[in-house]
């Protein structure tokens, strides 16, 4: 049984009230005060339902991680969630944690007292949803699961023929319909509130779109790994000198139509085709780094109360030793390497050292052309 985590703790009411923006509850016409919720408990999950003859928003609670779903008729319109990050780093889970969060070195926290939650939003305006999400080679499929046709099923001619009509159509990747206007704001702002009220020292995102971690990036975000910064500096630049070389494009009197956010996000997500295949002038200086093959995530966060870490004693020795080293008046507290003039760099290298294709290692010495 996964712990009940104080986030798992906040009533439903509580939850949906202050996470959720009223504009879900006008469309669907549901007023929580007047409204008594279908509940049930299963397989550790507890599930609360409120149903309109419009529609239904639905709360599922696992001690560990809050999942709200809301829908309009049959469309679903809002998918937001809180998840407690005490179990990342091990081999536990929760029912309603669907990707694994196990690798310890990519998922472990400051410390076992360290409260974390990630948050997670998407909301589709049901108006707005584009024809031919489960049609295969479809525009509106190619923006729904754009993974599918750079990852899964990967063909240079059918990318770029759906990559160039997505491009004009004003939709980001994976946009099925357009976001519900202030919904995904409403909740990261009413979510930094609540975590902090309740304890919480941090809040994290896992942006899996150059685009979302610019959203985050608004918000005072930051990126928790600094290869991961760099990787978005990297891009923004990138963006920034693309739209410079089509500004200087225009000088003949052309006016130049600066790219829209949907458009810069697909000259991002187009550099996850094989590099040989992306057109010279659209090619960027790096690519978001979106891994399919671990659990090293994109992840962003949000310092929300103070923590200071507990610092071990074998860190502390270590530290104390290696300033120690700095100081030429503790020689004798220096770690000392004994050398006994044998240097085994002198031997030929093998096959798995990175020098072994050096002469010296192959034993050929001639140059040739």
């Amino acid at each position: 049984m996964p712990p009940n985590s104080k986030l798992a703790q906040v009533p439903t009411l509580e939850l949906l009230s202050r996470l959720v923006h009223p504009s879900v509850f006008t469309l669907i016409g549901l007023s929580l005060k007047d409204t008594v919720p279908t509940s049930v408990d299963s397989d550790g999950v507890r599930s609360d339902t409120y149903r309109t003859e419009k529609g239904h928003i639905l709360l599922r609670n696992d001690d560990v991680r809050i999942l709200v779903e809301g829908w309009l008729g049959d469309k679903p319109i809002l998918r937001c969630a809180l998840r407690d990050r005490q179990l990342d780093a091990t081999s536990q889970s929760s029912p309603l944690t669907f990707f694994p969060n196990t690798d310890p070195a990519c998922n472990r926290l400051p410390g076992t007292d360290f409260l974390a939650a990630e948050l997670s939003i998407y909301s589709w305006d049901p108006a707005t949803y584009l024809d031919g999400l489960d049609v295969e080679g479809s525009v509106g499929h190619f923006i729904s699961d754009p993974d599918f046709y750079a990852w899964r099923d990967y063909d240079r001619d059918t990318y770029l023929s759906l990559w160039s009509q997505a491009f004009f159509l004003g939709r980001a990747p994976w946009q099925m319909a357009r976001p519900m206007s202030v919904v995904p704001l409403f909740f990261v702002r009413q979510s930094i509130k609540l975590l902090k009220e309740i304890g919480y020292h941090r809040v994290d995102a896992v942006p899996s779109w150059y685009n979302v971690a610019r959203f985050f990036k608004a918000l005072n975000f930051e990126f928790t790994y600094g290869e991961h910064e760099l990787a978005f500096e990297g891009i923004r630049e990138g963006l920034t000198a693309f739209i410079a070389r089509k500004s200087n494009d225009g000088k003949d009197g052309k006016k130049v139509r600066p790219l829209s956010r949907s458009q810069e996000a697909w000259l991002v997500a187009l550099q996850n085709i094989p590099v040989e295949h992306i057109p010279d002038e659209l090619r960027l200086p790096a690519r978001w780094p979106v891994t399919h093959t671990n659990q090293y995530w994109v992840r962003m966060h949000l310092t929300l109360n103070e923590y200071t870490a507990p610092q071990s004693k074998v860190a502390e020795r270590m530290l104390k030793k290696i300033a120690a080293m700095r100081d030429p008046s503790h020689c004798h507290d220096r770690i000392m390497v004994p050398n006994s003039g044998y240097c085994p760099c002198t031997d030929q290298l093998g096959a798995s050292s990175p020098a072994a294709t050096s002469p010296a290692a192959t034993g050929d010495h001639e140059v040739r052309e």
